[in-house]
Order: C-alpha cells, then structure tokens, then sequence
C-alpha cells in the first residue's frame, strides 16, 4: 500500500471550471511518486458527484470522501487526515494547478528529510496585521466592496465594525513582518505531525486567515515543535524560511519557478506593474522582487 495521500477539494459552488482544470494539469504532469489520490467533494447533496464532475474523472483511479460545505479548506483536510491512515498528506485546494513534472515526488522527497515538519509550494512572510491595521476609510470600503462574494463582503465589513471599537485588532493574531507562513493551497506533511495539530473552530474566513498565518496557526505550530519549514520549489530546490524569498515562487519576479499555482498566483500574474510590485513587497517586505 502506498504511503502518499493526494488529497484535492472539489467545492460543488465552485462549479466545473476549477475541477477541469486542475485534472488536465495532474494528468499533463508526472506525479513521480506512487499515491493514492483522494477527492474531497464539499457540499455535495447527497453524497453523490454531479454527472459532469464524474465525467471528469472516467478512467482516473481516485477516492471520494464526500463533507459538509463548511470549515473553510482546513476542516476538510483535517478530517481526512484523521480518516485515512496514509504516512503522509499533500493537499490541494479547489483552485491549485500543478505546474511541473516530478512535483509530487519533490514535495515528498523533502517532507521525508529529518528535522522537516511542513513543506509548501508557496510560502510568504507578510503579515496580515501590518496589511490591515492603519487603512484609511477609503481603502476599507475598497477591500469590502472587492470582495467575491456576499458572505465574504459581511465578514470583511464586519471586521472593520469590530477594529472601529476595539474588539478586533489583527496585531493581536498575528506575528509582525516577517510572519513566516506556509499557503495552504497546497502542502505537505506527515500524517503524525496533522494529528498533533490544534485545528480551532473555523465559523469565519478570519478564522482560517488565523490558522494558515496566525500566531497559533499551523506553521507557527510546527515551528514551535522545533521542525523547519519548506518552500519547494519547480526544480525540487528546497529553502528554509529565511531563504523563502529567493525563490521566483510566490510573488517573486516571474513565478517561473512555481510549482503549484493557485488564484493568488494567477492574480500576481495578471496585476498590472505597479500592483504587482505591491503584492510582492507585502509577501517579501525588502526582498521583495516583482516581474
């Protein structure tokens, strides 16, 4: 049996797009390590795939674990994990597309290496506190009126009613720059490790903020066991968390060395110069080096 668990969320919500794409880029790039892939389909009534979804999958061999649309991407990976008793877990989110050949294998080869808690396909270092506190008016009505959707736009404005009166402060939640953080759009880690980490309630997109990049998120949780921390990245090139930002990964130059994007790295790509240059200063502050 295989010790490797892939493990992709599909999102009813999302519609087809997603799913299309992330299948055509797992079958045009070699995992280059046996797995096991494993399809969690969130917030499918019924527990059953709807027919275009299962077209998609004709001939690929796979596994559905059918959840509830709630918990974000986290409370579903966690729940398999706890499932599935494979060594170890790569995840992927419902927007992830794989971008080189051997990727899987990259991942894994460096999840194994002693001292290693946490490898990801895209790291950043920005801190959500310093990217929220002191906004003006206008800017606040900007990221609320931006956001995708209705739910998202009542959690955004509702965080901004709560900083206004001293409920919400991000800088109690998160760590200064740099705030060293793995994306969970798509990581690995052994199976031992995800069943010593504390998963809080995640009711609100804040929370899962919380969790990917807070003070007692994941990564803060594994660093504070005393294992590293890895970006890694198209050429199987790992590096520590202070070397995250020589990486033409996530929002660095080009991206041409990433290895899994996402719709954050798609939105790098397609932001004009100077937007560009800002994402990129607030994932890599002084290091930052935008394309």
């Amino acid at each position: 049996m295989t010790e490797l668990a892939l493990v992709h969320l599909v999102r009813r919500v999302n519609g087809i797009g997603p799913l299309e794409r992330f299948i055509a880029s797992y079958r045009a790039h070699a995992a280059g390590v046996d797995h096991e892939l494993i399809l969690l389909c969130k917030g499918f009534p019924g527990g059953r795939l709807a027919e275009d979804h299962a077209q998609l999958l004709a001939g690929l061999p796979h596994r559905l674990f059918f959840v509830p649309d709630r918990a974000f991407d986290i409370g579903p990976y966690f729940a398999a994990a706890r499932r599935y008793d494979f060594r170890y877990f790569c995840f992927l989110n419902s927007f992830s597309r794989i971008l080189g050949d051997g990727w899987l294998a990259h991942l894994e080869r460096h999840a194994r290496a002693s001292g290693t808690g946490l490898v990801g396909a895209t790291c950043s270092c920005q801190s959500f506190a310093h990217s929220h506190e002191g906004r003006s008016v206008v800017d606040r009505m900007r990221h609320v009126a931006t956001a995708g959707s209705a739910s998202l736009m009542a959690q955004r404005a509702g965080s901004w009613v709560l900083g206004s009166v001293g409920l919400w402060r991000p800088s109690r939640h998160f760590p200064e720059f740099p705030n060293y953080h793995v994306r969970t759009n798509g990581f690995m880690a052994a199976r031992e490790l995800l069943l010593r980490v504390r998963v809080p309630p995640l009711p609100f997109k804040l929370s899962a903020f919380m969790f990917e990049s807070g003070r007692e998120g994941l990564t803060a949780q594994v660093l504070a066991m005393g294992l590293r921390a890895l970006l890694v990245d198209r050429r199987g090139v790992a590096f520590d968390k202070e070397e995250w930002h020589r990486a033409n990964a996530f929002r660095q130059a080009r991206q041409e060395d990433l290895l899994i994007a996402d719709n954050q790295t798609d939105a790098y790509e397609r932001a004009a110069p100077p937007q560009r240059a800002e994402l990129s200063r607030l994932a890599w502050g002084p290091h930052a080096r935008s394309g």
